[in-house]
């Protein structure tokens, strides 16, 4: 399906923008109300008009990021919020974005991606974040559409994505949504571990390549060694991504620096 940059500005400019609440998200709103240090880096991906980033904005938060495919919403947010910094609206392809952050908070933009993308999703967000940081948002628990967003699901499918990486997530039915979304909204609250650091998307994504096409593939491993072989199968142990080569040699991918 296309959800390219053209499509989201098309949504824009024809006014089909359904998810936008015209304010922030209660949900998020009384998150934002209990935070204290507002020095925290924050980051809002595929934040439409933004009212959150408004919201921490004027509160007092000065490292608050946005992104998003198009900067068509960004219009709107300035002209709501004219000393709203410049520099921290951000437009491109989220998984792309390079960044540390102590909170990513999330409105919308599970819903808004293809579902192919969900495990890419969960990655990059371990890959943004600090150790320690927090995704925290609101993920809907309703099966919704199947062939355009927002695309649903429930915490039966969601946890399987989460914990292989965030190991004490959390998702509780929200008391505070909005009338029309009450009974349909999971609070999602997923910590960082301090332990172990995901490999980088692009170099997981080299794995799965080289696993899938059979093909023999040099590791470069952090302690200045390699090992050369054809990759058997990629999986998780105790929290951690792990590769098995052909020959019967696990590695955890953490320890990898490159691949070719």
């Amino acid at each position: 399906m296309d959800l390219s940059r053209a499509f989201w500005e098309q949504r824009y400019g024809d006014n089909e923008t359904g998810w936008d609440l015209g304010g922030p998200s209660t949900p998020l709103r009384a998150y934002i109300d209990q935070l204290t240090d507002r020095e925290l880096r924050m980051l809002i991906p595929g934040a439409g008009r933004a009212y959150e980033a408004e919201y921490a904005h004027r509160a007092g938060f000065r490292n608050v990021h946005v992104i998003d495919l198009t900067d068509a919403p960004f219009v709107d947010l300035k002209a709501r919020c004219p000393d709203f910094p410049s520099d921290h609206l951000i437009v491109g392809d989220f998984f792309a974005h390079e960044g540390s952050y102590d909170v990513i908070l999330e409105q919308t933009f599970f819903c808004a991606l293809d579902p192919a993308l969900r495990d890419r999703y969960v990655r990059k967000m371990w890959e943004l974040l600090r150790p320690g940081g927090k995704l925290v948002g609101v993920l809907f628990n309703d099966a919704l559409f199947a062939d355009h967003p927002p695309f649903g699901g429930f915490k039966a499918d969601y946890e399987p994505l989460l914990k292989p990486y965030f190991p004490a997530v959390s998702m509780e039915p929200c008391h505070n949504s909005i009338a029309p979304r009450a009974g349909r909204e999971l609070w999602l609250h997923a910590q960082r571990p301090l332990s172990y650091s995901p490999v980088a998307c692009a170099l997981y994504d080299r794995f799965e390549a080289a696993a899938v096409t059979r093909r023999p593939i040099k590791l470069s491993m952090i302690d200045g060694g390699t090992v050369e072989g054809i990759i058997d199968d990629l999986f998780i142990r105790d929290g951690a991504d792990w590769l098995r080569l052909k020959s019967g040699g696990e590695y955890r991918l953490d320890a990898i620096s490159g691949a070719e």
